[in-house]
């Protein structure tokens, strides 16, 4: 990772984080004219009101693009009152790495205009092509081998931030991408907006994180013993920061219930808006 001071850039419209590993004229462009690369875009991975998740193709060669709207006058407002958001995603990625905890390097992170005048926040990252996306996952896992597999990759990489004192907030399979080098699997975190840093989680962090990576497989294929299986992966041999295991478990349950209920209830809106 570049040093912080070393990357810092402040011009007349842009301030934040520009690695040197960039190319110069993109390193120009990032510091004049951020909002340019989205002429770049080849592919949407996410795109809405607040944010949007590209993959660009710049001089033939790739990387993900992640560019924060403003939405509302209020979303303005607290950007005036609180740190730079590029500033805070910037540390972040360089804390994860720090822990031990694959993610893809932030190449870049600037805030376009300032004060009242902020028009938004555009992240540059490396491009980490995943071996296996969610549909393929989604395709495996009505196989009890590869379906033990996804659990435990995935439940002992959340188990390994929360040893390192990393809450993510949005912990869903989706959010791991699934890499694979030599035979190997690495597992790569990714959306680090909602990520906190913690001394130690509280057992609601632990439940609120575990029940969002239960849940997201539950919906590749919803059964029963899912939740105690991926409870029984992420406390590996160590699960006396629970307390009352019993209550944890139906806890769990209940929150990937509700999730589940409401997941099913906006699709089924959503499908009858469509139609």
């Amino acid at each position: 990772m570049v040093a912080e001071d070393e990357a810092y850039i402040a011009t007349a419209r842009v301030r934040g984080y520009v690695g040197h590993a960039l190319d110069h004229e993109l390193r120009q462009l990032l510091g004049s004219e951020p909002d340019a690369l989205l002429a770049h875009i080849i592919k949407d991975y996410k795109r809405e009101k607040q944010v949007r998740v590209s993959l660009i193709d710049w001089q033939g060669k790739n990387y993900i693009l992640k560019h924060y709207y403003v939405k509302n006058f209020r979303f303005r407002l607290r950007r005036l009152l609180l740190p730079s958001l590029a500033g805070q995603l910037w540390r972040k990625v360089s804390r994860v790495r720090e822990r031990g905890i694959a993610t893809p390097a932030l190449l870049a992170a600037v805030d376009n205009g300032k004060r009242l005048f902020y028009r938004g926040t555009t992240c540059l990252y490396e491009y980490v092509h995943p071996d296996r996306d969610n549909k393929t996952l989604h395709g495996e896992f009505a196989d009890r081998g590869r379906r033990n597999e996804i659990i435990a990759q995935a439940a002992s990489l959340l188990r390994r931030m929360h040893q390192a004192g990393i809450y993510h907030g949005d912990a869903k399979i989706s959010n791991f991408l699934w890499v694979e080098r030599s035979g190997r699997v690495d597992l790569h975190v990714i959306d680090l907006d909602d990520v906190r840093f913690v001394g130690q989680l509280s057992s609601r962090q632990r439940l609120n994180d575990l029940s969002n990576l239960t849940f997201s497989l539950a919906w590749f294929q919803n059964d029963p013993a899912l939740p105690g299986e991926c409870f029984q992966v992420y406390s590996g041999n160590d699960s006396s920061w629970c307390g009352d295991q019993p209550g944890f478990l139906r806890k769990l349950r209940e929150l990937v219930d509700k999730k589940l209920a409401r997941r099913r209830k906006w699709q089924k809106n959503h499908h009858d808006v469509k139609s």
